[in-house]
């Protein structure tokens, strides 16, 4: 039996932040200019109205600045609206801003309790969680040194790890899954699911549309702080991709409070760019006689840097510098899946490629592809320059990302040339 129980209701609600274009900082500015300071007023969120049904898997996607945030910060009762309402049912677990909730001065121990008890459990309760807590966060004998010390990747490991084990019957996500190493993410997803499984109601904020084709029911579109369109994720995922990279092609400025449709768009084309381009720094590693360098990989298409649409031309670059000359030698890519599943290798040498051989300097080879034909995700990108004997001279596993969008409605890894033919007897 479908469960049709409503445990999230938004309706009508509008809010706005007072952002301060000019600040009264020194004593004497305060009192001659009091009550005078310049501002203008952000809309967040406008007339936004959406049910959650238990144990429903909702993504919310949209622009930087388009009201995601705020909406979630609304449902956990950080924010509180201008006008309108919103009625939570449930045990909420929030995962909304890297670090929120921990002291940085106290040590991992100290900040599970002091976080499950702000998420509403009792001592007993942390202590009997406590092993699990530790074990799923992998922290180790980290766990006993001051969070302030932790990277990026270790808040996440010890927040979600906390989040999960109070056993939410609402979970609320915003983009911080986005700062974990893949394998981590990957066992993220896999907890995400058995929290589903047992009816779990799950709100996530993120930029990965992959990812949340895959995962969730349902897709909420913000744009311009309403709800631009909601329903089956494919369908949303499309529109809100066709929509942002047509107004990249276009051109557009810098996001601004006078948003025009493409502003917010350029903005959030940047954002994947740096995204992708921090994870690839990140997660790189490299082997190899050092004979030939790899110095930089550029993918480059119609879609700009790094994003890539299924179905049209592609290019990778690879600029080398050749420390020591070396002769018969290839080079190659393999294409990855985030879970580390191989979509596609190749070298020159496979090829067939003329016999490469390198003096001293520098140079680039290209791979170029006429028809892309992976579908929707994102793929990291290894590269190589290799000896006859297949020995590596650089191996830069993961050297950069790509994100494949798409306007088709195929599933899978990639796209095969088809035409369907009926043939009907009488």
């Amino acid at each position: 039996m479908v469960n049709t129980e409503k445990v999230i209701r938004v309706q009508n609600v509008s809010k706005s932040f007072r952002v301060h274009t000019e600040r009264n900082s020194t004593l004497k500015e305060r009192v001659l200019y009091a009550g005078r300071a310049k501002y203008r007023d952000f809309v967040a969120l406008r007339d936004v109205s959406l049910e959650v049904t238990r144990g429903e898997s909702l993504g919310l996607i949209g622009v930087n600045g388009s009201g995601k945030s705020t909406l979630l910060k609304l449902m956990s009762k950080i924010l509180y609206p201008d006008s309108g309402s919103v009625d939570v049912r449930g045990r909420v677990s929030s995962l909304l801003e890297l670090g929120a909730g921990f002291h940085p001065d106290f040590s991992g121990r100290e900040n599970v309790f002091m976080n499950g008890a702000l998420l509403g459990l009792s001592r007993k309760e942390i202590r009997d969680k406590f092993d699990e807590i530790i074990d799923f966060s992998e922290l180790g004998d980290f766990i006993d040194e001051p969070v302030r010390s932790y990277s990026s990747g270790m808040y996440m490991r010890l927040a979600f790890s906390v989040a999960v084990a109070v056993d939410p019957e609402i979970i609320l996500i915003d983009e911080i899954l986005a700062v974990g190493d893949a394998a981590f993410q990957a066992k993220c997803m896999n907890r995400l699911r058995t929290l589903r499984a047992r009816d779990t109601t799950i709100i996530i904020v993120t930029h990965d549309t992959a990812a949340v084709e895959r995962f969730c029911d349902r897709v909420v579109w913000m744009h311009d702080s309403r709800v631009k369109m909601e329903g089956k994720p494919i369908n949303c995922i499309q529109s809100y991709l066709a929509t942002v990279f047509k107004a990249s092609n276009e051109g557009s400025n810098a996001m601004s409070f006078e948003r025009s449709d493409t502003s917010e768009i350029s903005e959030e084309i940047r954002s994947i760019n740096d995204r992708v381009s921090s994870e690839a720094t990140d997660a790189g590693h490299r082997w190899g006689t050092g004979d030939v360098s790899i110095d930089e990989v550029v993918v480059t298409s119609s879609a700009g840097q790094g994003l890539v649409q299924c179905g049209e031309p592609l290019d990778i670059t690879i600029r080398f510098s050749v420390k020591q000359a070396v002769s018969d030698v290839d080079f190659g890519i393999g294409i990855f899946t985030a879970d580390d599943v191989q979509c596609y290798g190749t070298n020159t040498r496979l090829d067939r490629y003329d016999t490469i051989s390198l003096v001293q300097g520098s140079g680039s080879i290209t791979f170029h592809s006429t028809d892309f034909c992976l579908l929707p995700g994102s793929y990291w990108i290894d590269v190589a320059c290799s000896a006859a004997d297949t020995q590596a001279h650089d191996y830069w596993r993961r050297a950069t990302q790509i994100q494949v969008y798409s306007d088709i409605n195929d599933v899978g890894l990639c796209r095969v040339p088809h035409e369907w033919a009926l043939s009907i007897d009488s």
